[in-house]
């Protein structure tokens, strides 16, 4: 594996406690956005591919993962490291947690802790903010509050790229502490779905307008955008606008909006409009 100083976990758009299953979605999404083959002549997408294939060989794999999470850019080491802890102090290692007890010194806690591997020897702190679907679209600037040991509560000015998924990771390391993670959850939408980066609407249309065809209004969320609606177009169908759907994280492009049209019926008619469906139902039994 090449050398790589980027953080595995930011990379992935996941947090630090994320489980093996959500490391493991996480992955296959990504690896199908920036693939090769969906990306041809794109160097960056490429280049991209490459950190979040080396990203998952270490965050999929339990014991590689275990070493990353305790030396983190010192992971490789993770072994001789260990080997020269014992060496040094005599310390007992605990396998499941990861610490060494140090007999005289007293107490226990991690070599990565005490030469400052990783975090630069500072604590790692985690936090959530929520977002409508607006807000992750566009992107914002969001102020969350940290509370650090020994210390007043901090607020920190976190800026959230447009396109960010539910779940995702913004990392940020403020001066005077460790890095911190600020997990974003996206509110689910009144109208619209989010799959990946597209974006999945319904469309309500008059009965007139798929059977004689004409335009019909679609929301979008940067504004509404006229469609037009073939005649003989049946209920139910959808359309795909192209690039109206969520900014991609890559900063290149946009997903796609799905419009699925649904006709809204008269929930009465008067007499003039009872004898001309009555005069196209009987057209239609003589064809």
């Amino acid at each position: 594996m090449a050398t790589n100083t980027r953080d595995f976990y930011n990379v992935l758009g996941v947090t630090r406690g994320a489980s093996e299953d959500e490391i493991r979605r996480a992955f296959r999404r990504l690896a199908r956005e920036h693939h090769p083959d969906m990306n041809r002549g794109d160097k960056a997408s490429e280049a991209r591919f490459k950190q979040i294939n080396e990203a998952y060989e270490v965050l999929g794999d339990k014991k590689l993962r275990r070493d990353y999470d305790e030396f983190g850019d010192q992971w490789r080491h993770a072994d001789e490291l260990r080997a020269g802890s014992r060496r040094v102090f005599g310390g007992r290692r605990d396998r499941g947690s990861g610490r060494t007890d140090f007999g005289p010194f007293g107490g226990g806690f991690s070599f990565s802790e005490m030469f400052g591997f990783g975090n630069g020897g500072q604590s790692h702190h985690s936090v959530e903010t929520e977002l409508t679907l607006e807000e992750a679209f566009s992107g914002l600037e969001r102020t969350v509050s940290v509370s650090t040991p020994n210390g007043p509560v901090r607020n920190i000015a976190v800026k959230v790229p447009a396109g960010i998924h539910d779940g995702g990771t913004v990392r940020v390391r403020p001066s005077g502490m460790g890095p911190l993670d600020v997990k974003v959850r996206v509110r689910e939408h009144r109208e619209f779905a989010r799959v990946g980066d597209d974006l999945r609407v319904e469309f309500k249309t008059a009965l007139h307008v798929p059977v004689l065809g004409g335009v019909a209004r679609i929301r979008t969320l940067d504004g509404a955008v006229e469609l037009t609606v073939p005649a003989g177009t049946q209920n139910g169908k959808t359309f795909k606008l192209t690039g109206k759907g969520m900014p991609k994280m890559s900063g290149r492009g946009r997903g796609d909006l799905f419009a699925k049209l649904s006709v809204v019926l008269p929930e009465s008619v008067g007499d003039e409009e009872r004898q001309l469906f009555a005069r196209l139902k009987e057209l239609q039994e003589t064809r």
